[in-house]
C-alpha cells in the first residue's frame, strides 16, 4: 500500500504542491513580518528624533524656562531634564516610577540610545540627548508594538503550520481535476475490444499536452485493427485451404476401407488415420469458428433458448453412437427453463462435451445432460449446463 501511494503521481504532485505552498506562505509571511517590524521601529525612531529636536529647539534656541510646556512633546513620550551631573531638574509626572534616571558618565556622544530594563509589563526605550546645560531623557514603552508583532508572529506560525495540510488538500483536488483527461483515456482504452477495433479516441476535448498521446493511441489501435484483420484472414484462408484436402483424404480412406480385402493391420492403420483426419477436421472447424468469432464485423446473435429442447436436440445426433457403445444418454432439465445465448455456439460446445463423454465412458454407462439454475452474484441468475463430468456456465 505504501509503495502504491509512493508511486502515485497524484500523491506526488499533491505533496509537491503542499511543500510549494508552505514555502511560499512561510517566505511571504516572514518577509511581511520583517517589513512590518522594520516599518514600526523606523517610525518609532523617527518619533524619537523629532521629539528630541523639538526639545533641543525649546531649550537651546528658544531658551524656554523649565516648566510643563517644555515637557509637551507628545502623548507617547515621558521627558526628564537633568543637569550635567544627571541631577533631575524636571520630569514628566510618574516618570520616576516607570523609567529610572540614567547616568552614563564618560560618554562623549551627544545622542545615546538605551533599551530596558525589560519587564513583563514594560519594554522601555530611552534616548539621552545633550543640550547646553545638561541632558534630556526621552523614554517610551514599546510593549504595545512588541505585543502586536508577537501576535502577528504567532498567527503567522499557525498559518504556516496549517499551510501543508491546506496546500496538500487543495493540491490533491486540483491534481485530481487536472488528471481527469487521463482517466478519460484510461476508460477509452479499457473499452477496447476485438469487436470494436474501429473505435478511436476523441481528441476534441483533451488538453493540448495529451493530444500527442491520444493520437499515438489511435495509431496503435489502427495498427492493431489491421493486424487483427490480417490474422483473421490468414486463419480463415488456412482453414479453407486445409479443409478440401483433408476431406478428400478422408473420403479416399473410407473408400479403401469400404472395398475391403486388406490385411487386418492395414485396416487398423487406416482406421487410426480416419481418427486423425477426423481430429484434423475438428481443428479446421475450430479455426474457422475462431476466424468468424474474432472478426470485428461478425456479430453474435443472442436470443432466448429453451434449455430442455436444446439438450434434446444435442442428444439426437449422438444416439446411434451411444447405442453402439451401449451407453444411455439422459436429459435432466426443469421445464420452462430458459437462457439468453446463441444456439449454434451452445450446440457446438455441448457437442464437444458430449462426444468426449461418450468416448471416455465405459460400456453400459450413463451420460447425463443436466441443466440447473444457480446464483450468479449481483448480476442475477445463471444456467449451468453439465455433460457427464464437463460443466458449462451460461449467463
Amino acid at each position: 500500500m505504501n509503495n502504491t501511494w509512493g508511486r502515485s503521481l497524484q500523491v506526488r504532485l499533491a505533496l509537491g504542491f503542499a511543500v510549494a505552498i508552505s514555502l511560499l506562505v512561510g517566505g511571504s509571511g516572514l518577509f511581511l513580518y520583517s517589513s512590518i517590524k522594520h516599518i514600526i521601529y523606523t517610525q518609532v525612531h523617527r518619533e524619537y528624533t523629532n521629539a528630541a529636536h523639538l526639545l533641543l529647539h525649546k531649550l537651546d534656541e528658544d531658551h524656554l524656562p523649565l516648566d510643563k510646556e517644555v515637557l509637551d512633546v507628545g502623548d507617547h513620550f515621558m521627558v526628564r531634564v537633568t543637569d550635567l551631573s544627571f541631577r533631575t531638574l524636571l520630569e514628566s509626572q510618574g516618570m520616576d516610577k516607570k523609567f529610572p534616571s540614567l547616568c552614563i558618565p564618560g560618554r562623549k556622544e551627544s545622542w545615546i540610545w538605551s533599551n530596558g530594563p525589560v519587564t513583563a509589563e514594560r519594554s522601555p526605550r530611552t534616548l539621552l540627548v545633550r543640550y547646553q546645560e545638561g541632558w534630556i531623557q526621552l523614554s517610551r514603552d514599546l510593549k504595545p508594538e512588541e505585543s502586536l508583532l508577537k501576535r502577528f508572529f504567532h498567527s503567522l506560525m499557525v498559518v504556516l503550520a496549517a499551510s501543508p495540510i491546506l496546500g496538500g488538500g487543495l493540491g490533491y483536488g486540483l491534481v485530481r481535476l487536472g488528471l481527469r483527461p487521463l482517466r478519460y483515456l484510461e476508460k477509452e482504452a479499457g473499452n477496447l475490444r476485438p469487436e470494436n477495433l474501429k473505435m478511436r479516441i476523441d481528441t476534441s476535448g483533451l488538453p493540448t499536452e495529451l493530444i500527442p498521446l491520444s493520437t499515438a493511441l489511435n495509431q496503435s489501435i489502427a495498427r492493431l485493427e489491421s493486424a487483427f484483420c490480417r490474422l483473421g484472414e490468414l486463419n480463415s484462408d488456412l482453414a479453407h485451404e486445409l479443409r478440401t484436402p483433408v476431406h478428400s483424404l478422408r473420403l479416399e480412406t473410407e473408400g479403401i476401407l469400404a472395398d475391403g480385402g486388406l490385411p487386418e493391420s492395414t485396416e487398423e492403420q487406416l482406421a487410426g488415420m480416419m481418427g486423425t483426419l477426423d481430429h484434423m477436421t475438428a481443428l479446421i472447424e475450430q479455426m474457422l469458428f475462431l476466424a468468424r468469432w474474432e472478426d470485428p464485423a461478425t456479430r453474435v446473435e443472442m436470443s432466448p433458448i429453451a434449455v430442455q429442447a436444446l439438450l434434446v436436440a444435442v442428444r439426437e445426433p449422438f444416439e446411434p453412437l451411444a447405442e453402439e457403445s451401449q451407453i444411455s444418454i439422459q436429459v435432466e432439465a426443469p421445464p420452462g427453463l430458459q437462457l439468453i445465448g446463441n444456439g449454434t455456439l451452445l450446440r457446438r460446445a455441448l457437442h464437444n462435451l458430449l462426444a468426449n463423454a461418450i468416448r471416455h465412458s465405459p460400456r453400459g454407462g450413463v451420460v447425463t445432460l443436466c441443466a440447473i439454475q444457480g446464483a450468479a452474484g449481483v448480476e442475477g441468475e445463471a444456467v449451468l449446463l453439465e455433460v457427464g463430468g464437463g460443466l458449462l456456465g451460461v449467463g
